[in-house]
């Protein structure tokens, strides 16, 4: 199982440090990953090769680690003793530049064991040498991609194989589907040119769709677009949210230059849905104020009537003259606690209509992903490529 291993401080130092070229440093990042991913599928003479040529142009003891676990399997493949001797060298060379911690137990036993069959192979009066790099003028394309297709002065090459030319300028090309093509002009002298190359993979076109005010957010980010979004392939958390609508989340795992569509209908969230209730209920409690008050603009009015009758009123005149007046106060006191629930009530609709947006919470967040660099090393069946601003 493929997981990721922390990220070496002393190997982030070097790197910062480095006298080494940026281009070979570039180089030798390629070269490692690419090293990496024939690792993870089992092609350990590639793995090897291109681990080499990494260490070559940078001599990290990690890479080391992991160019030795490449050879160490590739004679479990094809056993040829020359990678027992070679896998013997470069663990020496990681033991002796890491002198506690990181795999050196790991390398330490895979030392013995390698040792004790390089005597085996000596005693059984095997050749152990280890088979240099041929002289002739040749381009060995290193690419990744399973189904790229590479092709050297137009003509069709295998990946992970050295293709003879001769002498001078070359053209390597690589394509594959969802991936943007790279054509590279390649100087050959004498030897062996490794050309590694990482294309660039297409963004998917993603259409949604939703509601017309929703937003989009991809890994927590917001992104603008029309109706079709171009989004990085791999992994992506894809929100779309709008006020008074409950978000939806879907996690998707995009392929480079994929097309895809996705329809996200947005649910109306509870207090939206209850925001006609609250309206009606206000309008009620309105139509309760405006009662009360013309009642109570009746009574004065009749109260006042009775009191303009007569001068002075008599007793029974008087009786009703109070009477409208406690009923003039009554309703008039209704009105007043009418009319503040009224207005209670029209502010609450309006908060829930305008103020219903998700929390942080209702969205869901991205996972942190670490800034770039490099952490060389494979173990076993495990593969390393863990950035953290190496090269």
């Amino acid at each position: 199982m493929t997981r990721s291993i922390a990220l070496s401080v002393a190997l982030s130092l070097a790197f910062a440090t480095s006298p080494v070229h940026a281009d070979d440093r570039s180089d030798a990042e390629a070269l490692f990953r690419i090293g990496a991913a024939a690792y993870k599928n089992g092609n350990f003479k590639a793995a090897a090769l291109n681990f080499d040529r990494a260490y070559e142009l940078f001599k990290a003891p990690e890479i080391a680690f992991s160019a030795a676990q490449a050879h160490r399997l590739q004679y479990q493949a094809d056993a040829q003793p020359g990678h027992v001797k070679r896998a013997i060298e470069l663990f020496e060379i990681y033991v002796a530049a890491v002198p506690e911690g990181g795999k050196r137990k790991d390398a330490l036993a895979h030392l013995g064991r390698l040792r004790d069959l390089l005597r085996d192979l000596e005693a059984k009066g095997e050749q152990v040498v280890i088979v240099p790099v041929k002289d002739t003028p040749s381009i060995y394309v290193s690419v990744a991609l399973e189904h790229a297709l590479v092709t050297v002065d137009g003509k069709a090459a295998e990946r992970y194989t050295a293709l003879e030319v001769t002498p001078g300028d070359h053209v390597v090309g690589v394509s594959a589907e969802g991936y943007e093509p790279i054509e590279r002009k390649v100087a050959v002298t004498k030897g062996q040119a490794i050309v590694p190359i990482e294309l660039v993979p297409k963004p998917a076109q993603v259409s949604i769709k939703t509601a017309a005010e929703a937003r989009i957010l991809v890994d927590g980010r917001p992104v603008r677009g029309g109706a079709t979004l171009s989004i990085p392939a791999g992994p992506r958390l894809l929100t779309v949210y709008a006020r008074g609508r409950v978000p939806v989340t879907r996690e998707l795992e995009l392929k480079p230059g994929e097309q895809r569509a996705l329809e996200l209908p947005l649910r109306t969230t509870t207090r939206r849905r209850a925001v006609p209730w609250v309206w009606i209920g206000g309008g009620v409690l309105f139509a309760s104020t405006l009662t009360t008050s013309i009642i109570a603009l009746r009574a004065d009015g009749a109260a006042t009537d009775l009191r303009d009758a007569a001068d002075p009123i008599d007793r029974d005149a008087t009786e009703r003259y109070e009477d409208q007046r406690r009923r003039r106060d009554s309703f008039r006191t209704a009105s007043y606690v009418l009319g503040t629930a009224t207005l209670v009530t029209a502010a609450t609709a309006l908060w829930l209509y305008y103020f219903d947006n998700p929390s942080s919470d209702d969205l869901a967040r991205p996972t942190e992903r670490s800034s770039p660099g490099l952490s060389p090393m494979v173990s076993g069946d495990t593969v390393g490529l863990s950035y953290g601003g190496g090269f």
